[in-house]
């Protein structure tokens, strides 16, 4: 999400915190995982209690107004501003250039020292063409600057340290690894359409759907990740039936050999693995029922941890399922979707971030 849809994003969040649709637990949640990256890949968050912006320094949170807010000419809540005015060349000569005229002062003096001596009769003729010679006034010099652009960005607000505890999300900046809004087309995750399904970026989302029965589709950033992560997203079912499959891929080597975590919209979750193109539910017999999954066309938040030899799935922040095993301990990361007897799934991913385990 850009900064708009950011915005847009916690006020709805604000809305259904206050009619009690969401817990206070669950807004800071979805709220911290809300981070932006701006043009110059500066870290920006919204404070989860004021509504305002937050960048990151490279050591702490500190208030600021992001310039592609101000710059859209979107409103922001009334803080103090103090606007820089442009450095503009002066209208008037400075001093050091109105004193130019006492050239001819100079050159009175050369024709009184040249008298005393051979280069009187040359100077006597220079400094009489010179004193008749009258060019066109020269126009100031700051005239010929060029004049310039006034800032696309009338007002910037001072940088303060975070007055707020729950001002930024609950991590260090330094511990992502990876991470993607989807406002960017062009950021590297693969795009297809087949018979079985597609995935491709959706107006600053990511969006896979699957139109065959019993099919799984997925797709990758191309991201070879050594260390252990955690990685998060936000979900959204925006058609098809419920009896589906969504999540995330962790520890990739091809198309044969991966984990994935998922949940369903019709509030069950497990843990799956492809070796060597065979499948098996790493959780059990059956699917994992869990209260802490939002059913239907709702937005989840997914964490999939993938730490040594352990796989741990999360949905809202309340773990549903962890699990051991050895196979893979590195490789790409991945969101994936499936369609069971029905087909029809369409899952809209939003988000996407990953982080060093543990943090």
């Amino acid at each position: 999400m850009d900064f708009k849809q950011t915005q847009q994003a916690y006020t709805r969040l604000k809305d259904q915190l206050e009619q009690g649709r969401i817990t206070a637990d669950e807004f800071e949640t979805r709220v911290n995982e809300m981070v932006v990256t701006d043009s110059t890949g500066v870290l920006w968050q919204i404070g989860v209690s004021s509504g305002k912006w937050y960048r990151y320094d490279g050591q702490t949170w500190v208030e600021d107004v992001p310039r592609e807010i101000l710059s859209d000419g979107q409103s922001y809540p009334a803080q103090p501003a103090f606007i820089q005015a442009p450095v503009f060349p002066p209208t008037q000569a400075s001093p050091q250039y109105a004193e130019q005229p006492k050239r001819r002062n100079w050159i009175g003096g050369c024709l009184i020292a040249g008298a005393l001596g051979l280069c009187s009769l040359i100077m006597a003729v220079g400094g009489w063409l010179a004193w008749n010679y009258n060019p066109s006034p020269v126009p100031p010099l700051v005239a010929t600057l060029p004049r310039p652009a006034i800032p696309s960005v009338p007002a910037v607000v001072p940088s303060t340290p975070s007055p707020e505890p729950l001002a930024g999300p609950g991590f260090a900046p330094d511990l992502v690894q990876f991470q993607d809004d989807f406002s960017n087309p062009g950021s590297g995750w693969g795009i297809h359409q087949g018979s079985n399904g597609s995935t491709d970026y959706s107006n600053g989302s990511f969006r896979i759907k699957v139109t065959k029965a019993s099919q799984l589709v997925w797709t990758n950033p191309n991201q070879s990740l050594q260390n252990d992560i955690s990685i998060n997203v936000e979900a959204t079912k925006a058609g098809g039936p419920d009896d589906n499959e969504f999540g995330v891929i962790c520890r990739y080597q091809d198309s044969d050999n991966f984990y994935y975590l998922f949940i369903t919209s019709d509030g069950h979750a497990g843990i799956f693995m492809f070796k060597n193109n065979e499948g098996t539910l790493l959780t059990g017999d059956a699917l994992i029922s869990s209260d802490a999954i939002k059913q239907g066309a709702a937005t989840n938040s997914i964490r999939a941890d993938c730490a040594g030899s352990t796989l741990t799935l999360y949905a809202n922040n309340q773990q549903i399922a962890s699990v051991t095993d050895s196979s893979f301990s590195s490789g790409d990361v991945g969101l994936i979707a499936a369609a069971n007897e029905t087909p029809g799934v369409d899952i809209l991913f939003d988000n996407f971030i990953v982080f060093k385990a543990g943090y």
